[in-house]
């Protein structure tokens, strides 16, 4: 019955039922994942939008389970999938990034104190407030929730972004570093 009614523009229907199941939900999954409550809210927020789009396109005409059921499958699938290409992401950067140096024996103690000078060097090139939410949240292990209250930005979404401008900065400039050294060694 919802779903005809959202199919014919009852956009109502979409208020009550994300207005329904939102709180349990992120209840949900920051008890499931021990996640942050905004990146559950975002999953569920993807959810109604996919759930709403599929009514819309006819993609969805008959719910075999109830739309809870639906939305927390869709939700869940969402912020697995998310945490598995952040996952990724992070470590691709630890390993790419501030790891490896390219053609070097990467057991050699004095090429990792190389690497670990070489990336203090960019963090301190990359100034603030880049250097500090960095080290907040690679060396010391805070969350983007605890790194915007320390720092007093607005939300964790604004240190998220904040965080990947960042690291690919400090990418670059260790990469360029990297570049000057091999010349360097060569010349």
């Amino acid at each position: 019955m919802e779903l005809e009614k959202i199919l014919n523009g009852d956009k109502s229907q979409i208020d009550t039922i994300y207005k329904s199941y939102k709180a349990e939900f992120i209840s949900w999954i920051v008890k499931l994942y021990h996640c942050s409550s905004d990146d559950a809210g975002e999953a569920y927020h993807f959810a109604i939008v996919t759930f709403y789009e599929n009514v819309i396109s006819s993609k969805l005409k008959v719910l075999d389970c109830s739309i809870k059921t639906y939305l927390f499958a869709i939700g869940r699938n969402t912020y697995l999938e998310k945490l598995k290409a952040q996952k990724k992401f992070e470590q691709n950067c630890n390993e790419n990034v501030l790891i490896n140096l390219p053609d070097v024996e990467k057991t050699d103690t004095l090429i990792k104190e190389q690497q670990f000078e070489s990336v203090e060097h960019g963090l301190d090139k990359l100034g603030e407030p880049g250097r500090t939410i960095l080290e907040l949240f690679y060396y010391h292990g805070k969350s983007m929730k605890e790194i915007a209250e320390l720092l007093q930005y607005k939300n964790s979404a604004t240190v998220k972004n904040l965080k990947y401008k960042y690291l690919i900065r400090l990418r670059k400039i260790v990469e360029e570093e990297q570049k000057v050294t091999q010349s360097n060694y060569y010349e």
